[in-house]
Order: C-alpha cells, then sequence, then structure tokens
C-alpha cells in the first residue's frame, strides 16, 4: 500500500510540473508552438467560427454540401461520439471532405483543449470522432471542413454538461 501510495504522489508531481516546462504546448491546430507551426487562420478563435443550429438539423456550408451531425448519447461526463452525415446539395451522401474538429471549454481557454482532430470516416459514410468531456460546464466544439485542402466551413456548437 504504501509503495502504490508513492508511485501516486510521484506521478501528481510529475504532471503538476509539465506546464513548467512547456511540454505538449498545443496551438488550435494541433501543432507544437515553435517555428514548426503550422496556424490555420482564424483557427482557435471562435469569432470565425458560426454559430451552428442544434444537433439533428441541417447544417448548409455552401460549395454544394451540407451536413446533419449528432452524437452517440447526450454529452455528458465520459466519452461522447461526435457523428457527422455530409451531403451534396442533390442529398447524396458524400466522403470526400476532410472534417475535424477542436473541443474545449471556452470559459477555460486552453485547460481542457482537445487540440484539431481528423474525424474518422465509418463503413457507413459517417464521420465519427470521440471527444472526452473532462468536468461540468460550458462546452464547445469548433469544426472545420476542408475540400481539396481549402477551408469551405468553420462552426461552433455550444453546449452545457
Amino acid at each position: 500500500m504504501n509503495k502504490i501510495f508513492k508511485v501516486a504522489v510521484s506521478i501528481v508531481i510529475f504532471v503538476s510540473l509539465i506546464p513548467l516546462y512547456g511540454f505538449g504546448q498545443q496551438t488550435a491546430v494541433g501543432k507544437k508552438k515553435g517555428k514548426d507551426a503550422q496556424a490555420v487562420p482564424g483557427a482557435g478563435d471562435t469569432a470565425s467560427y458560426s454559430p451552428m443550429p442544434a444537433a439533428g438539423n441541417k447544417v448548409l456550408i455552401g460549395e454544394g454540401h451540407y451536413f446533419v451531425y449528432g452524437f452517440d448519447r447526450k454529452p455528458k461526463l465520459g466519452t461522447v461520439i461526435m457523428k457527422v452525415e455530409m451531403y451534396s446539395d442533390d442529398g447524396k451522401r458524400d466522403t470526400s471532405l476532410r472534417i475535424t474538429a477542436d473541443a474545449g471549454m471556452p470559459s477555460m481557454k486552453g485547460a481542457h483543449e482537445t487540440g484539431d482532430r481528423p474525424f474518422v470516416l465509418s463503413k457507413k459514410g459517417d464521420y465519427l470522432l470521440p471527444i472526452s468531456i473532462v468536468m461540468p460546464g460550458d462546452w464547445e466544439i469548433r469544426l472545420t471542413v476542408l475540400k481539396k485542402g481549402k477551408v469551405i466551413f468553420r462552426g461552433r456548437y455550444n453546449f452545457d454538461v
């Protein structure tokens, strides 16, 4: 028991020192800070992300596309899966786009940010992304849709846990 306590204390001390040395500092697009950072214009700036309607509603993005998004369950503590179904204007599924998202707490900028992560395409043609909700409060998901490497849409969805 005493050995486990010592290991736990060592881990807590190590983890608390990480911010002092800048390990793992992320920009809004998930790249390390410094000369190699590749920031997307407006990434991390909520003013450049349009508010999205509630889950289940059609979101028009121009470029001949729209999408519908939702979650595998109501967002609460733990992991929730965000699902995006992308369509062309004629109503056919479109899996040719790239979708990324960053989630975090607007009131605690940088404390719980996930960094920009890509959605994974399922066999059914759904774009899926697990998001970890680590504490209660206001949360925001910032979604970016790219077509041939060019940003065609940025939107944000705010919710409370």
